[in-house]
């Protein structure tokens, strides 16, 4: 059974999804960052009293200010306006100035076109200004309604990431018509690179999803159903002969400063299984985190397991809460992992360490990368277990704060007054 932690070590569960004078969001909510040094937390939510003017927007996206206890919508389009029609993926800068996303609402900002096309877009929260990112050449036929989705930017603010269906995003670029691409845009100077790119310079023969990107902006990783993002010989004797490539989604790793893609989220016998549709990259982009399909549980229900691969020795490890490795264990897609590499934050459990093993629930852990030692996060305060599940973990460079998504009703003192999905924070003393 994986150790409890020490009560002096973890801070009390804070909600984050709050409005004015901690008013609870009247709606279910999602975390979906944190900025680096754990101050400025980012979620979305269809709750309609967390700011005066979101009572009519359905779903926002919103920055929770951990320290002043401020949250502030930040789907704004440039003059201000709360937007409507978002897509659910969205990042924050490590600085927390920064927010991504991606929206099909009209008039958003200078520059976009007139087409109702979803389109990837940054707002500054310091000026207060809101610009477009995916930007290409618009011709006035049908490529302009092609969209842009799911970004993510990387800590430093300056490197945006983002899939589209458009081809004019580069001009010239090798891209196949209605293929899903990966591409990168710089903040600053407007440039935008083609990241998912086939052997030799072709076009990626099949779609590419659900994009991340390291600290630096200099790495960035992917999923794809393409077959030739690789030549054979860039792979290795197990993967190679894996069935995955090609046909299931699978993961990769782009440097876009040396112009390399690796294969990543193997499984530890090296070969290439259907990947889960989230991969996470630490900071560095040393390691990638990742789950896999695994036989179902007993009744039939699906089941992934997390896997952390080091991708500059290829070293594949298992995450369990448990090492007896009779036990059946799963794990949600979504990990962290701490700036220093010595962490993994992670939900799931095993068939030995969970009380309600036959439902599969999950809850939140970290793992110690060096020793495998395993603690469970989301706790009640009494250190018993959660009643609820815990998902989708966000971690500051520490690796002390995190902000994940639960619908437990007793994380807090007082507890909540609903079992919905709740955007909750913790905050660890030095180890």
């Amino acid at each position: 059974m994986p150790a409890r932690a020490a009560a002096p070590a973890w801070g009390p569960t804070a909600q984050v999804d709050l409005g004015a004078n901690g008013v609870q969001a009247d709606q279910a909510s999602t975390g979906l960052g944190v900025s680096a040094d754990g101050r400025y937390a980012l979620f979305s939510s269809s709750a309609t009293n967390l700011v005066p003017d979101g009572a009519n927007i359905g779903f926002g996206l919103y920055v929770r200010d951990l320290r002043t206890g401020r949250t502030e919508l930040v789907s704004r389009a440039d003059d201000g306006t709360a937007l409507t029609a978002l897509d659910e993926v969205a990042g924050i800068s490590g600085d927390g100035r920064y927010v991504v996303f991606s929206s099909g609402a009209a008039q958003v900002a200078p520059g976009q076109p007139a087409d109702g096309a979803y389109n990837v877009y940054v707002r500054d929260r310091v000026s207060g200004r809101t610009r477009l990112v995916s930007a290409g050449t618009p011709s006035g036929g049908a490529q302009d309604d092609l969209g842009a989705y799911h970004p993510a930017i990387s800590a430093d603010g300056r490197s945006i990431v983002y899939m589209s269906v458009r081809t004019d995003l580069v001009p010239g670029a090798p891209v196949k018509p209605d293929t899903r691409n990966i591409y990168v845009t710089d903040r600053i100077t407007g440039r935008t690179r083609l990241a998912s790119v086939g052997v030799d310079g072709q076009a990626a023969d099949n779609n590419s999803d659900n994009p991340t990107i390291s600290a630096d902006g200099g790495t960035v990783g992917f999923t794809s159903s393409a077959s030739n993002l690789l030549p054979p010989s860039a792979r290795t004797p197990n993967a190679a002969a894996s069935p995955a490539i090609g046909r299931y989604t699978t993961l990769y790793t782009r440097d876009l400063n040396r112009g390399t893609t690796t294969l990543a989220g193997l499984a530890a016998d090296g070969t290439a299984g259907s990947a889960s549709p989230t991969i996470r990259l630490s900071p560095d982009a040393r390691y990638a985190a990742y789950a896999l399909g695994a036989a179902p549980l007993p009744g039939g229900k699906a089941r992934t397991e997390l896997f952390v691969q080091d991708l500059r020795t290829g070293q594949v490890r298992s995450i369990r809460t448990s090492t007896n490795p009779a036990a059946i264990c799963w794990a949600d897609p979504s990990a962290a992992i701490s700036a220093d590499d010595r962490w993994v934050y992670f939900s799931g459990g095993c068939s030995d360490t969970v009380i309600h093993a036959s439902q599969a629930r999950f809850d939140l852990y970290r793992q110690n990368l060096a020793t495998g030692r395993t603690e469970a996060v989301s706790t009640a305060p009494d250190g018993s277990q959660q009643d609820g599940a815990a998902y989708g973990p966000y971690l500051s460079d520490s690796g002390r704060t995190v902000v994940f998504t639960d619908d437990s009703t007793d994380l807090l003192p007082t507890g909540t007054t609903s079992n919905d999905w709740h955007v909750y924070a913790r905050t660890r003393g030095e180890d």
